[in-house]
């Protein structure tokens, strides 16, 4: 029984903390984000865990971001728990340089690492899951505990440098809208 709730416990703890250690606040003037890609310069999109989902998109060379977390309702299903947007200020203005400076579009999947092998070990506790469009063409990757590979490969530095940058250094606004 142990085993099951260890990842139960994991994803709750991501979860809060990604919430509680972003810059968020409550506003009715929400930033208008688009929700289709066929109009983005370029997008990001980002799961980890199958509970939070980011959505970057760039249109008229400016970045916009989405942000949802999730949960299981009374019957299992998964829902939208909350749900931010980006806020309209100056935390955004050097994205685009940090999606150039860390190679997004250059990580490939970790499994294509060279010299990387899997650690059959244990269940992954945190799993990244990438796509990426960058006007051109559009590629997936991804990660299981990156964290592992820090030292060793760039990617997982990168994947890693850019989700904290995410998480703590870009504004976020709390939608009022449902879910």
């Amino acid at each position: 029984m142990k085993s099951y709730l260890t990842p139960i416990v994991l994803l709750f703890s991501l979860a809060t903390f990604i919430a509680g250690c972003s810059s968020t606040k409550q506003t009715n003037n929400l930033i208008s984000t688009a929700q289709t890609d066929d109009t983005a310069e370029e997008w990001i999109k980002v799961n980890i865990n199958e509970a939070i989902y980011f959505h970057f998109e760039k249109e008229d060379s400016e970045w916009t971001g989405t942000f949802r977390t999730y949960t299981l309702n009374d019957e299992n299903e998964k829902v939208v728990n909350q749900l931010y947007v980006s806020a309209n200020d100056s935390s955004w203005s050097d994205f685009q340089q940090f999606v150039d400076f860390l190679n997004i579009y250059e990580i490939g999947p970790q499994n294509e690492i060279e010299d990387w092998v899997p650690d059959s070990g244990t269940l992954p506790r945190r799993v990244y899951n990438f796509e990426v469009f960058d006007g051109d063409s559009v590629h997936s990757f991804s990660y299981q505990d990156p964290i592992n590979g820090i030292r060793d490969y760039w990617q997982a530095q990168n994947l890693l440098t850019f989700m904290t940058l995410v998480e703590n250094d870009l504004q976020w606004v709390e939608s009022t809208s449902e879910p």
